[in-house]
């Protein structure tokens, strides 16, 4: 997956989009987030719809972690699969994966 996507003239950035989607997770953030992005929100939305389903397809152990430990399991995870994801933008899909999980 390519995180960095530029488009009519502006660099998209996946970590400042996901941090920006789930800043008031699990409110809402959208109006917020379509202005910063604007014409380009569309790709913007679907790229960080497949980092965070992505994340939601991994599976822990279960009978070894706890919730927190399997937030941080996540992170480490995509991690490794996205090295240039940021520590701000895994922190956030792994409180994403958390809250969901419980």
């Amino acid at each position: 997956m390519r995180l960095h996507y530029v488009t009519s003239g502006n660099n998209f950035n996946a970590n400042d989009a996901v941090v920006l989607y789930l800043r008031r997770y699990p409110g809402k953030n959208e109006e917020e987030f379509n202005l910063h992005y604007g014409s380009a929100r569309e790709y913007a939305h679907e790229q960080v719809q497949l980092l965070l389903k992505e994340a939601m397809r991994i599976e822990p152990d279960w009978n070894r972690l706890t919730l927190n430990e399997a937030g941080d399991y996540i992170e480490s995870v995509m991690q490794e699969r996205h090295p240039d994801l940021t520590s701000e933008a895994l922190e956030a899909i792994g409180n994403y994966y958390t809250f969901l999980m419980r």
